[in-house]
């Protein structure tokens, strides 16, 4: 797929979507680039709200979404500048930037030096979001929560050539980033299997290397690693100029959870900076590869380097630069460094992105650092996934809306799957794709994450940004894939894909709502409906998931009784916010225990179509019981498949090793024998196996 057919195949999705939703192409727009930056971790749980108004000398103040980096102590305005052109291009030119980087700072510096008030009716929420963002900016540099300010552009026009460079001065004694995003950057960053990487020269932040010293492991492996003395004054610069950008993902939503400015560290920096080196802990890092200077003792320039631990520490270093505390200077102040080299020039691939996750993972969970990163903050690289991503090739829903053929939801273990599937297809083929997997039935794991917490009645956390709610959803299907992994099954499948229906039929619904606000609170009102509707009914009865997945959309009766409390919802939350911003106040477990608490009938029409408990846990018991069989089939395969040399080369080894009792080793022995018979082992066969491999794995064995 080229750029140009991928341009017009956005366009026509969003026209699409937005005569199904009753909105406009715009709107559509700027709700897509939002999810899709919030996938790739280049925006944090952004929020969707078109400010447009005059102000002081009639000065233009506007923007359409905003956002918190908290592991950036950054705030985010955003623009859009869509055209609802289908054949012809338009450019962006260097004045239109100019002017939507002013309109968004315009409203800033109203915020922190004018009246918002002034400019617009007292029930406007642009004056609410005014009095948070003063609040958070504060009066000054000590206690303000926002430490530099980003801007962003999204656009579906061609960036001019003339664009050379989008640097902009500070604003308020903070550090300015201006970003742009087209749908040219969309297109190349979705094509491919990793995010925007970072790449640059040490000379480029005024160090002329870092000293390193390679560690010889005794072993061969595929990576490389290396002890190193970074300088202060340079890993600060570093972070000021790329931000968050440079920690690893999970460790970036980690520290917005949880990271707070610790005292020893800014302490250090002021009072010691000679001493930094041996009193922190220091930095982790895996890099794709680096370059080293021509004596070989220095390394010169890094490609895709992420912090994986010492987030806080790189944070640290830059803020004191920017409140000005770094009062005795930098420059006898040095970091230690661990460096995990992977030694990989061009794109990865799926299996090297799964590598790469598995390192980065065991370092951070290894690593003595004073903020633990727990197994949930590495949900993303669980079994679960993986066989959710099974799943949805096996899984075909049912014809709909006249068609003659089934379709999948296609869901995607790793970003931009959708698109990669289709890069080297003809048109044809692209189109015949296209009808089995629907674009509109892709289902992302932070979308899944989304709907199933809802599902599980925990609208406050899915209120949360997208890593939080992802991170406490992973506890959830952790418990339930350790005590039953059968459990994650084909009816499990389908149970996921019928909440995601749930949750995106009634979102859509409540836009077209005669009692729906223009930009009302949808994000917060539909999570807390559907979460309300599953804790009102019965404990003996259950939804017809049957019906939803065979029709995929809501059955009447469902749809109507959502809506009905979708009405509702709205005007508890808005008494519960009470002039404040929904929000906020949406993510709390008071708020969501209060919404409990209020008596809600549910009509006779809907209880009625509610199937018995009984039915629902008689379907999840057979469905379990097949995936355990199918499971078990699959693990004999696998056995019979590495052969009887390999089973052989495995019980010489251990011979050798002497780990293992006799018993053991004959049975090693057994298992290639039988396999070399043309056998297939039993599923008792490969449980014991496995719990040979393993013990002789723990005395430290590794498999060939």
């Amino acid at each position: 797929m080229q750029i140009e057919e991928f341009r017009t195949q956005f366009i026509d999705q969003l026209r699409f979507n937005a005569e199904h939703d009753g909105t406009d192409p715009e709107t559509q727009f700027i709700t897509r680039l939002l999810d899709e930056l919030e996938s790739i971790g280049e925006l944090n749980d952004p929020i969707p709200m078109s400010i447009e108004m005059r102000g002081k000398n009639r000065r233009l103040m506007a923007f359409d979404a905003y956002a918190y980096d908290e592991a950036d102590s950054a705030l985010i305005l955003i623009a859009s500048d869509f055209v609802n052109e289908r054949d012809t291009v338009p450019t962006l030119t260097n004045t239109r930037i100019n002017d939507l980087y002013i309109h968004m700072r315009n409203f800033l510096d109203e915020c922190i030096n004018g009246h918002i008030h002034d400019y617009c009716d007292d029930s406007d929420p642009a004056i609410n979001l005014a009095k948070e963002f003063r609040h958070k900016i504060g009066k000054g540099m000590i206690e303000t929560e926002i430490l530099r300010f980003k801007f962003y552009i999204l656009s579906n026009s061609v960036l001019s050539k003339q664009v050379k460079s989008i640097n902009q001065e500070d604003f308020e004694g903070r550090p300015v980033e201006l970003n742009i995003w087209t749908l040219e950057r969309i297109f190349q960053t979705f094509t491919s299997n990793v995010s925007e990487i970072i790449e640059f020269d040490t000379k480029d932040f005024g160090c002329d290397g870092v000293q390193c010293l390679q560690a010889d492991l005794g072993i061969d492996t595929d990576y490389d690693a290396y002890l190193g003395i970074v300088p202060g004054r340079f890993l600060a610069n570093l972070y000021l100029k790329y931000g968050s950008k440079l920690l690893q993902g999970n460790v970036r939503a980690f520290l917005s959870v949880r990271g707070k400015v610790n005292k020893g560290i800014r302490d250090t920096i002021i009072n010691h900076p000679e001493n930094f080196f041996t009193y922190n802990n220091g930095i982790a890092i895996v890099a794709r590869a680096v370059r080293f200077s021509a004596d070989k003792t220095k390394i010169i320039h890094f490609k895709d380097p992420q912090i994986i631990n010492g987030g806080q520490t790189t944070a640290s270093l830059a803020n004191a630069i920017i409140k000005k505390e770094d009062k005795k200077g930098m420059d006898t102040l040095f970091v230690p460094m661990k460096l995990t080299v992977l030694n990989v020039e061009d794109d990865m691939s799926e299996e090297q992105v799964d590598r790469y996750n598995e390192i980065t993972k065991t370092i951070s969970q290894c690593a003595n650092c004073q903020n633990p990163v727990s197994d949930a903050d590495f949900f993303s690289n669980h079994p679960f996934h993986v066989t959710m991503e099974k799943l949805s090739r096996q899984v075909m829903a049912p014809p709909v809306d006249g068609k003659p053929y089934q379709t999948t939801w296609f869901y995607e273990r790793s970003r931009g799957k959708w698109e990669q599937e289709q890069m080297k297809m003809t048109v044809a083929e692209r189109k015949k794709f296209g009808e089995m997997h629907p674009k509109n039935q892709v289902i992302k794991k932070e979308k899944l994450a989304k709907c199933l917490n809802t599902i599980y009645m925990n609208p406050h956390q899915v209120c949360q940004s997208s890593a939080i709610n992802f991170s406490k959803f992973a506890f959830i299907v952790e418990k339930i894939y350790n005590e039953s992994r059968d459990y994650i099954n084909e009816e499990f499948f389908k149970k996921a894909v019928c909440s995601v229906i749930i949750f995106d039929t009634l979102d859509a619904r409540i836009g077209k709502s005669i009692w729906y606000p223009k930009g009302g609170n949808k994000a917060q009102i539909t999570p807390y409906s559907i979460a309300k509707l599953m804790t009102l009914i019965p404990k003996d009865k259950d939804l017809d998931w049957k019906t939803i997945w065979q029709r995929q959309t809501l059955y009447p009766a469902l749809e109507y009784e959502l809506l009905r409390l979708a009405e509702y919802t709205h005007h508890f939350l808005m008494e519960q916010a009470n002039g404040g911003i929904v929000r906020t106040i949406s993510r709390t477990q008071g708020v969501w225990n209060a919404f409990q608490e209020c008596k809600f009938q549910l009509s006779d029409e809907f209880v009625q179509t509610l199937i018995s408990m009984e039915e629902t846990k008689m379907i999840e018991a057979a469905a379990k019981r097949v995936h355990k069989f199918n499971s078990n089939i699959d693990a004999s395969i696998e056995v019979y498949k590495l052969g009887a040399t390999y089973w052989l080369q495995v019980y010489n080894d251990l011979m050798k090793e002497k780990v293992l009792s006799y018993g053991d080793l004959d049975f090693i022995k057994g298992i290639a024998s039988y396999i070399q018979r043309g056998n297939l082992p039993s599923t008792a066969q490969c449980k014991r196996l496995v719990k040979i491999v393993t013990k002789a794995e723990d005395k430290g064995y590794i498999m060939p």
